[in-house]
């Protein structure tokens, strides 16, 4: 019965180190550097015109969509719309706070919420909507 505890507890102990990785805030996993802002007058969805309050990052491209709706479609299977935004403008945008710390609080950033400067051609992602509003 002992060694069955012991053995237990061992493989709890391990399954928290081989999964620790997937528990870290997202300040100490790396976060980008550079963000390329994927510009299209269409939705790579629906191909209505892009509202760019409408967006998502996926794998550090920052992409605009016609409505919410197409941004769940598009994260599905972002390949399929690839041929769609063969034309689109690519601009790199650099990242403001790469430290992975939002501005405002302090606390870990979150990619679903940032401010894009035009005209700087930077990003900065905040911790939640609170704190993007507040500066």
């Amino acid at each position: 019965m002992n060694r069955i505890t012991l053995l237990a507890i061992l493989i709890v102990l391990f399954a928290g180190v081989l999964f620790a990785d997937e528990t870290q805030p997202v300040a100490e996993k790396s976060f980008p550097t550079e963000i390329i802002e994927v510009s299209s007058e269409n939705c790579p969805v629906m191909g209505g015109k892009i509202n760019k309050a409408v967006n998502t990052v996926i794998d550090s491209k920052l992409y605009y969509f016609c409505c919410p709706g197409c941004i769940g479609m598009f994260s599905a299977d972002p390949a399929k719309y690839a041929e769609k935004l063969a034309n689109a403008v690519m601009t790199t945008l650099k990242v403001t706070n790469a430290d992975g710390k939002c501005p405002v609080t302090g606390l870990a950033a979150d990619l679903k919420f940032f401010k894009v400067d035009e005209v700087a051609k930077t990003i900065t992602f905040y911790h939640n909507e609170d704190s993007k509003n507040k500066n």
